[in-house]
């Protein structure tokens, strides 16, 4: 009878082991699953802003811009306006329309020739430079690259 005990007492740790090691390795795909991305680094999006000759040299224009982003497992769609603007025939700086100083969206206005910000009347030059106003730095210049006659934006990750 000793025996018979010790024998099933072994075949039933031996079946839970068994059992363990199963479902161990079929999770081990669904652990990566949930833990991967976790540690994957965002990537820079490039968004394409329109054709080249839409852009005047005279005055900036505004372009709203729609792209997601991936943070984890998370993915959030963003809305954001970038003002272009053309220095010659295939030079452009883009930026962005927030405020340095308090996250102000910044419009182009003509009578003052730069980026108004209503909120602490803040100007920007053309190129980005403060001209006038509390804002620590000039604006924020995102990377272009033009390909196809088309111009790209390289929105922050």
């Amino acid at each position: 009878m000793d025996q018979k005990v010790r024998r099933r007492r072994v075949l039933d740790i031996l079946v839970k082991w068994a059992a363990a090691g199963v479902a161990g390795v079929f999770s081990i795909p669904a652990l990566i699953a949930m833990v991967v991305p976790a540690f994957r680094r965002p990537t820079a999006v490039w968004i394409r802003l329109g054709p080249i000759s839409e852009f005047s040299v005279n005055r900036p224009t505004a372009v709203s811009v729609s792209y997601q982003k991936r943070d984890g497992w998370v993915v959030r769609g963003f809305r954001r306006t970038v003002f272009v603007s053309a220095l010659g025939p295939r030079e452009f700086k883009v930026f962005s329309n927030i405020c340095t100083h308090a996250a102000c969206a910044v419009n182009w206005d003509d009578k003052r020739q730069g980026f108004y910000c209503p909120c602490h009347d803040a100007l920007f030059a053309r190129d980005g430079r403060v001209l006038s106003g509390p804002p620590p730095r000039p604006l924020d210049e995102l990377p272009t690259k033009i390909e196809g006659g088309y111009l790209f934006v390289q929105m922050p990750a």
